[in-house]
């Protein structure tokens, strides 16, 4: 449907198409590699009676009682810094944070068990390390990465489409509903991936670190779930 001349459907035709084709080389992009791998060490650390210790084996630096801040100041030191100052590295580093900062607003810390002691890291974090644990939180990360790939990729059809910011501001409000229903999908189309998720970390993340062709894989996966959904969505358009 147009609005006032402002071809609507047009334009958000044009950002699933960018985001379906930018999906189909995510599972090979350093940038979401580097993030996905830090959340899974992150997630199987929590499995350990030292999860610190284990972390610093992998390489990441993280305080005894870590803050969902300083875990994602610790990923954007993992980052390459070529990759982080990309734009597409942006996009992968703000839903890596805005996952754990997620997670840990929807998994609050409960009170201690008087008869189980448990490290101040695990008290905050120690749920993550079960499969459903790892699932959420990926789930969370995926669900995120779209929607901040629709809206970057709109911006940007807007701007190519449309002549003035006067026309990009009504375009906003016009089509904000569709971005969201959009995301909706998107999220759900994760959910429906965390059983994969989950036994995926169980076979190949529960007692090792997966290697690079089987993060990949796992990541060729969900983002096919993803692609699909965001093709079937299209075609409803």
């Amino acid at each position: 449907m147009y609005s006032d001349g402002i071809p609507v459907e047009t334009i958000a035709a044009q950002t699933l198409s960018n985001v379906r084709h930018q999906y189909e080389r995510l599972s090979r992009d350093e940038a979401v590699k580097t993030v996905f791998n830090f959340l899974l060490v992150f997630s199987r650390s929590c499995r350990s009676d030292d999860p610190v210790s284990e972390l610093r084996d992998a390489g990441i630096s993280l305080p005894d009682k870590p803050s969902p801040l300083s875990v994602v100041k610790e990923l954007r030191q993992q980052m390459p810094t070529d990759e982080a100052a990309s734009e597409y590295g942006q996009l992968a580093l703000a839903a890596g944070a805005d996952a754990i900062g997620q997670w840990h607003k929807d998994n609050p810390v409960v009170q201690p068990s008087l008869f189980k002691a448990r490290s101040d890291f695990l008290e905050s974090w120690g749920d993550l390390g079960s499969g459903s644990g790892f699932c959420e939180l990926s789930r969370l990360f995926f669900g995120k990465l779209t929607e901040r790939y629709l809206n970057y990729f709109l911006d940007r059809a807007a701007s190519e489409t449309l002549p003035s910011i006067h026309d990009r501001n009504r375009f906003e409000q016009d089509i904000k509903s569709h971005v969201d229903d959009v995301s909706k999908h998107a999220f759900e189309t994760a959910k429906i991936g965390q059983s994969f998720a989950a036994g995926w970390f169980n076979r190949h993340a529960r007692d090792r670190l997966p290697t690079e062709r089987e993060v990949e894989s796992f990541l060729a996966v969900q983002f096919g779930k993803l692609r699909d959904e965001l093709r079937r969505e299209g075609e409803r358009k």
